[in-house]
């Protein structure tokens, strides 16, 4: 379940814990009181050079890129590339050791300025939720409205939570606590507070991994409209390939504190940049002579205990070790000589284990 961070106007949390909100009209340390104006080519964030290393190697090495307003970006990897470091060096909850990042041509880090979270005008929201248990649903949205310099009117705070409430569906929640709902639920309390304050700018760590698979599909298509309705722009980090690949504009692949690809799901996915985009993205069949393929491009045939006298091009003979029908299909695994690992396969054929089939590559249209 998630809370919100920094999205808050007015307040920082920095361990996700509701207790440690720290008023927005302190001042924190920052190197340089006037932020300069730098080139973004248009961009709504823009990365240039930064970096953030830690002493056993781990971290972010050197990266550089743009996200264009109301673009969704998710930070694809497996635990431990970096992401998470990546997302809060944009939020400013960790302070890189190199580098410049703007906010729409405004810089918010650089060699002589560190402007701190609660002055960015973003939200964050992690997997760690941070709901206040004896505050209603509807006072949980409107906490970030109360307090601080970004405080407002009590007649505005009620149109706008009323609004940030009705836009995740939870306008009947409203005067209930947050032990009394749904994990589902209490998702859409926590994204509604960060929506509340109009943010430029939404980071999502891992927001929906506590979920179970039919209600992340759906608050993953609610996070996806609510972007395109408002134009905001968004960097989600999930470890989950499909996610990344369904909810997002661009997707950046991290391995080792790199990006090693940055594109849009179909490039990344039709044309991954090294090995370790094309095995972290999606599944690819290997072979010592044969190119590599994806699961979809290979036309299965039942051979049914007949093996052809000779082969058609780019085809193959394997023998199915697995098969599981997943609904519309079949998805079978089948060991092929020279081959490191078993091919991956999808057909609406019933096979089972010990079945031969012919493996044909197909080109793509």
């Amino acid at each position: 379940m998630a809370g919100v961070v920094g999205g808050f106007p007015g307040f920082v949390n920095l361990k996700g814990s509701p207790d440690l909100y720290l008023d927005s009209s302190i001042d924190l340390p920052v190197g340089h009181s006037v932020p300069r104006v730098i080139s973004d080519n248009g961009a709504q964030v823009s990365l240039r050079g930064v970096r953030r290393e830690f002493a056993d190697g781990t971290g972010l090495h050197e990266t550089s890129f743009d996200i264009a307003k109301g673009e969704f970006v998710s930070i694809l990897g497996p635990s431990g590339c970096g992401k998470s470091t990546l997302l809060r060096c944009i939020a400013g909850l960790e302070t890189p050791d190199a580098g410049e990042i703007g906010f729409a041509g405004r810089e918010v880090f650089g060699p002589s300025v560190n402007v701190p979270v609660n002055k960015r005008n973003l939200s964050m929201v992690f997997q760690d939720l941070a709901l206040w248990p004896h505050m209603t649903v509807a006072k949980n949205v409107e906490f970030p409205l109360t307090t601080g310099k970004q405080k407002v009117t009590k007649s505005e705070r009620e149109q706008r939570v009323a609004r940030a409430m009705d836009m995740v569906g939870i306008g009947a929640k409203a005067q209930q606590r947050p032990n009394e709902l749904s994990g589902g639920q209490q998702q859409r309390v926590a994204i509604a507070r960060a929506l509340v304050s109009d943010p430029e700018l939404l980071l999502m760590d891992e927001p929906l991994s506590a979920l179970d698979a039919a209600l992340r599909t759906q608050i993953r298509s609610e996070l996806t409209r609510l972007a395109y309705e408002l134009n905001l722009t968004v960097i989600y980090v999930t470890h989950d390939q499909s996610e990344a690949l369904a909810m997002s504009d661009r997707v950046a692949v991290m391995n080792a504190g790199q990006v090693r690809q940055f594109a849009d799901p179909v490039e990344l996915y039709d044309h991954p940049a090294d090995d370790f985009v094309a095995g972290f993205v999606g599944v690819t069949n290997t072979h010592e002579t044969l190119p590599p393929n994806r699961p979809e491009d290979l036309e299965v045939t039942p051979l049914n205990g007949k093996r052809p006298d000779a082969l058609p091009a780019n085809s193959i003979v394997g023998e199915v070790v697995e098969s599981q029908y997943t609904g519309g299909r079949y998805e079978i695994r089948s060991v092929v000589p020279g081959a490191a690992e078993p091919w991956l396969a999808y057909t609406r054929h019933r096979l089972g284990r010990g079945d031969s089939v012919l493996l044909t590559l197909t080109p793509r249209t």
